[in-house]
């Protein structure tokens, strides 16, 4: 019995390799949306089982914003669900960016989920990151996070609702709200999935600011201390989010794609404060307006996650 699961072990991580090197190999020109919470409000926690899996983002997209140069990530990742409600993951997020190609960072996941009922249900969840120093997501600056979500299906429409505190220097609170309705056609044991979705973010600030200190501790001069402020760091709307999830799910496989549509709301105001140590030991304060070009003029971004993932029972 353990030789037949150690078996099933090494094949599906054959499998999940062998996927993950022809995405590579044919998808050379372009957060990754994390889709941990959808995994595990959708997962079937009937019986215990392990979930190998490998996606392709086209582009990282955090809160309605991403870096100037295109980001997209192939991201292995292997997962335990239990039947009791347990889930946990961890995933890896390789930057397959035109000249840049390495492990941009590592995310472990927790989850345990309540069903109080067949429309009603709860999760507490938790997840460590470890970056790369050289990352310039911008999430980098985050370590982890931790919070609570319910769900409830209305029957015309479904409302997922989560709420946590995530962790940098500074911790921030931020609110995830979504509505979705599903379409299913089920062919013997196979089914094909539709899900239109629509995303509200909130969030304070301080991840950005640290993001942004983050990047120019890189540039550091030795007689030069620069600081970045936010100017408004309040709980405030960050973005709306259109997506139309896609699967195509047979007894151990499920094919899926994800094309989201963000739009970002709310200019990040920034205030750069630069004190030059002179020769003589006096200090000269200025400080400037460091709003981005980009914060300034907001545009919407549409990207895509597409993956495979293959998962059997205990």
């Amino acid at each position: 019995m353990q030789s037949t699961i150690t078996q099933k072990l090494l094949k599906s991580l054959l499998l999940i390799v062998f996927f993950s090197y022809n995405v590579t190999g044919q998808l050379k020109k372009e957060v990754v949306k994390d889709t941990i919470k959808k995994e595990v409000k959708d997962s079937v926690t009937e019986k215990s089982y392990f979930k190998f899996s490998s996606s392709y983002l086209t582009n990282y997209v955090y809160n309605g914003r991403k870096d100037t140069i295109t980001t997209p990530y192939i991201t292995p990742s292997i997962g335990y669900f239990n039947k009791s409600g347990f889930n946990t993951s961890f995933s890896g997020y390789y930057l397959n960016a035109a000249h840049e190609h390495r492990f941009d960072f590592f995310s472990f996941d927790m989850n345990y989920k309540h069903t109080f009922n067949d429309n009603f249900s709860g999760s507490l969840v938790a997840s460590r990151t470890f970056y790369n120093k050289s990352s310039n997501s911008l999430s980098s600056n985050i370590k982890g996070d931790f919070g609570a979500n319910v769900d409830y299906d209305f029957g015309f429409i479904e409302l997922f609702v989560e709420s946590s505190a995530v962790f940098s220097q500074k911790t921030d609170f931020d609110l995830y709200l979504e509505l979705e309705h599903e379409f299913s056609v089920i062919n013997g044991d196979d089914e094909f999935k539709i899900t239109p979705t629509f995303d509200i973010n909130f969030s304070t600030l301080n991840y950005y600011e640290g993001y942004l200190n983050k990047k120019i501790g890189r540039k550091k001069l030795t007689n030069v201390d620069a600081v970045v402020y936010v100017d408004n760091n309040n709980f405030t709307l960050m973005n709306y989010e259109f997506s139309l999830p896609m699967s195509y799910e047979t007894n151990q496989f499920v094919f899926f794609v994800m094309p989201t549509y963000a739009i970002p709301k709310n200019t990040i105001y920034t205030t750069t404060v630069t004190t030059t140590t002179l020769n003589n030991g006096v200090h000269q304060v200025v400080s400037k307006n460091s709003t981005s070009s980009i914060e300034r003029d907001l545009k919407q971004s549409f990207f895509v996650e597409f993956g495979v993932f293959y998962k059997f029972d205990l």
